[in-house]
């Protein structure tokens, strides 16, 4: 066997050497600094004492340990949680139960949200696995394939048109016993109506086959709401779907595109002052054609 070459053991032993003087720096050389530990003063089990911080505790496991996702993208949760960092704590008002509803329960800590749902089914899933859920079965009086007919003839109905009144006077459209009005939710739980909503969001009822009640009544419901707001602030409206036609349609006719602040995917972001807080624009803005905007 032939002995190795005066320059493979050179490299060799200055590879050796470089290897040892690593070693020993990272041996040496400080860790990075930590800072000391901050100090614990509350009793022990006080930490999820606050209603919003145990909500948040449990959605986080859920969401991390289920297949199950929310209905809406990340995009679209985020535009909605933007405003719900700003305004929280706040009343919510969400127009259908999901795999989501944990979700916004728990982005609005220390806040009301309340779930309206129309499936008597889905209800009993959902508020069995989250019995913690403040949430009504509520029954609607539209259907999907009469969108166009409400649509063309709400405005014969003076109980469903903000202004019908006297002349020169715009009392407030009213929602809470307007069987008049075909697209008035009229018979919903008091403490809807005993209420002023600073957020509402619809993505229900059902609207993709024309049996299902669509979203008609929910977004013409959630614009009076809004318009006949008596609070500070403006009411912040996120409707669902809107790449469909009618809940399109029905957000240009009562939600107003003067009114849209934002919007991503399938979403948009609506923040509509109360009618007190208008002047004289409405009349401009709207007229005849769009009495709500």
């Amino acid at each position: 066997m032939k002995p190795p070459s005066r320059l493979v053991v050179a490299s060799a032993a200055a590879l050796l050497v470089a290897a040892s003087l690593l070693v020993t720096n990272l041996l040496t050389s400080p860790l990075p600094f930590l800072p000391c530990l901050p100090v614990v003063t509350a009793p022990s089990g006080a930490g999820y004492e606050p209603s919003g911080l145990a909500a948040l505790a449990d959605a986080t496991v859920y969401y991390a340990t289920t297949p199950t996702v929310p209905q809406q993208t990340r995009d679209e949760i985020s535009l909605s949680l933007a405003v719900l960092r700003r305004r929280a704590p706040m009343r919510l008002l969400v127009f259908g139960l999901g795999y989501d509803s944990p979700l916004w329960h728990a982005l609005n800590p220390g806040g009301v949200t309340v779930f309206l749902e129309e499936d008597p089914e889905w209800y009993r899933v959902v508020r069995t696995e989250s019995p913690f859920l403040r949430a009504h079965l509520v029954r609607y009086r539209t259907q999907l394939d009469h969108a166009d007919i409400l649509l063309e003839s709400y405005k014969r109905f003076p109980s469903c048109v903000p202004g019908a009144g006297a002349e020169g006077a715009e009392p407030p459209v009213f929602v809470r016993g307007n069987d008049a009005c075909p697209l008035a939710l009229h018979n919903l739980p008091p403490e809807v109506y005993d209420n002023e909503w600073d957020m509402l969001m619809v993505d229900a009822p059902k609207g993709y086959f024309p049996s299902a009640p669509g979203r008609m009544a929910a977004i013409w419901t959630a614009a009076a709401m809004a318009r006949s707001r008596r609070g500070e602030g403006d009411t912040d409206v996120f409707l669902h779907d809107v790449d469909r036609r009618v809940e399109k349609m029905y957000a240009d006719e009562f939600l107003c595109d003067r009114f849209r602040v934002g919007g991503t995917g399938r979403l948009w972001h609506f923040s509509i002052p109360p009618v007190s807080r208008r002047g004289n624009t409405t009349a401009t803005a709207g007229g005849a054609e769009r009495p709500f905007c």
